[in-house]
């Protein structure tokens, strides 16, 4: 996933957490939006995505099928559909390139220059982060300030309260309210004006600060500034670090409560009352958010109840229900890609018998002329329903599904490329490498002037940003991604003529001299990837082999 589509994704699921906190928050157990927010961090942080049948990015595609159907049905001709509610686009198999050219083709450059995005992101994760940690070292300086406090209370608390970590209190005059630092070795700060007469007080202090260190709070503080440094562009990320950060003092207050009876909880609002008096001042960005955060303290603190395990089991279930419909992606029921160094072996149902020839191109012996690989758009043809074929696959997880007689290629929704080599048997994810886009921009007129598609469209979208992305095969075949916000198209390079079937998001293309057998194949792959049903690949196959074989005369089929 990318750092946009990871943003994008723990948003929904913050927005999600934020509603429940502000109908439910005194009503379940704190540790309930601890677990969550957790669950936002991982999002934000880990580029790896759970699937699930029932999130909310399910419906949504189901909705944008529903949306986008008419357009991709009703367009007037495909010179016209290079690009459609952002749907990619990929072209088949072209005619040798060397055609255009006189002298030899070499791949392009890997881009050594860094986009302007990635170096305003660079900029801001400095500047969020020097935010964070400038403070921080100011602070710890004031800190070092403290003073060991010879309060015998204080010294009995502490022989009684033992952590594996050494905990050390001490009293600082530049303070005016308690408070912790340090994750391995943990300082409790108290302010000197704060009355260590009163122990009862000085007891719900103590306790509230060493929960604290009890549950690493200060270590999820850190990893929650990192979430909002890495996605500092995002106004929900910081919204979450307020409120996290605000739960994480709730979640103390009610394990103190807990531990020292109900009855405390007047006495326990009195001291955060006087101490919040004494305080200097607040951080505009927690008092500018919202209800005052000590007020929401003591409205908590005043309705905290016994957990029961009817409540228990309320908020298991709500959380499990919030985390499986708005932090997992959209399900699909075929398997997940794997990587490179780990592919996964997937089972492809034999819809049709017989193996996959090879022998493609010596078709042009038959009497085959060299035009009659070019490709053949059947997707605007009234005669198949080609546009049902694009629904089913646009239903699906694929952007794309293209085979030829040595690879069969699979385009997913975030332009991960999956390749096979064995058939569909084994699948795998390839990393691509970035070529500069004005470099390839310049190659394409001069080595591909002619490339099948609207050279002025690709030109404007090189110009305007469009990433470009190049992947090498062990034979010298070579594709070009063009990615930016209208989709995605590859210009395929190959040293021979092969032929080839694709079906993207808005036409199908089938090479003219293909072999009927590869044809069936490629239906197989529709069905293995859950585009297609058995029924329907078989009466599309039929029907479209008796349309290559009667209707177009350039097309030839051999069994």
């Amino acid at each position: 996933m990318s750092l946009l589509q990871m943003s994008i994704s723990a948003s929904v699921f913050i927005l999600a957490v934020m509603f429940m906190r502000s109908l439910l928050l005194h009503k379940l157990p704190k540790m309930t939006f601890i677990l969550l927010w957790g669950v936002a961090l991982m999002q934000l942080l880990v580029p790896v995505s759970v699937q699930s049948p029932f999130s909310i990015f399910m419906a949504a595609e189901h909705l944008n099928k529903m949306v986008s159907a008419p357009k991709l049905i009703s367009s007037p001709a495909p010179e016209s559909s290079t690009f459609m509610d952002g749907t990619m686009v990929i072209m088949p198999p072209k005619p040798p390139i060397t055609e255009h050219v006189t002298a030899p083709m070499t791949p392009l450059k890997t881009a050594s220059q860094i986009s302007p995005f990635v170096w305003v992101w660079l900029v801001g994760f400095a500047l969020c982060a020097l935010f964070f940690i400038i403070p921080h070292f100011r602070y710890r300086k004031i800190y070092k300030m403290a003073v060991p406090i010879r309060n015998d209370f204080i010294t009995k608390w502490q022989q009684s309260n033992v952590l594996w970590r050494d905990v050390q209190i001490r009293q600082l005059d530049h303070i005016s309210t308690p408070l912790t630092y340090g994750i391995f070795r943990p300082v409790v700060l108290l302010p000197k004006n704060l009355d260590y007469d009163e122990e009862s007080q000085l007891a719900l202090i103590l306790t509230h600060e060493l929960t604290h260190i009890k549950r690493f709070d200060t270590l999820k503080k850190w990893i929650l500034a990192a979430g909002v440094c890495v996605h500092w562009f995002n106004p929900f990320v910081w919204v979450m670090y307020i409120l996290a950060n605000r739960d994480i003092e709730l979640f103390c207050d009610e394990a103190v409560i807990r531990k020292f009876g109900e009855n405390t909880k007047p006495a326990y609002a009195r001291a955060l009352v006087r101490l919040e008096e004494k305080k200097i001042g607040m951080s505009p960005m927690i008092s500018g958010f919202s209800k005052n955060p000590i007020e929401e303290r003591i409205i908590s603190i005043m309705k905290t109840k016994k957990i029961t395990i009817a409540t228990t089991l309320l908020a298991i279930g709500l959380a499990a229900c919030v985390v499986v419909v708005f932090a997992t992606s959209a399900h699909n029921k075929t398997e997940t890609a794997a990587s490179v160094d780990n592919p996964t072996a997937e089972i492809v149902p034999a819809l049709y018998q017989g193996a996959l020839t090879t022998e493609i191109v010596p078709v042009l012996s038959q009497g085959a002329a060299l035009t009659d690989l070019m490709p053949h758009d059947l997707t605007f043809n009234k005669k198949y329903d080609v546009p049902k074929l694009i629904d089913s696959l646009m239903a699906s997880k694929y952007r794309a599904v293209y085979m030829d007689n040595e690879i069969y290629l699979r385009v997913l929704r975030d332009n991960t490329v999956q390749i096979s080599k064995d058939s569909g048997a084994v699948w795998k994810t390839y990393d691509t490498d970035e070529v500069d886009a004005k470099e390839f921009a310049k190659w394409l007129l001069i080595n591909d002037p002619i490339p099948g598609y609207s050279m002025k469209d690709v030109q404007s979208r090189l110009a305007n940003g469009a990433e470009v992305k190049h992947l090498v095969f062990e034979n010298v075949k070579e594709m070009y991604f063009i990615i930016d916000g209208s989709g995605v198209q590859i210009e395929l390079i190959q040293p021979e003529k092969i032929s080839s079937v694709l079906i993207d998001g808005q036409r199908m293309m089938i090479t003219s001299a293909i072999s009927a057998q590869m044809l069936k194949s490629f239906y197989d792959l529709l069905v293995s990837s859950n585009i297609l049903s058995e029924t329907h690949a078989r009466q599309d196959y039929t029907d479209r082999i008796e349309y290559l074989e009667k209707k177009l005369p350039n097309f030839l089929v051999t069994k």
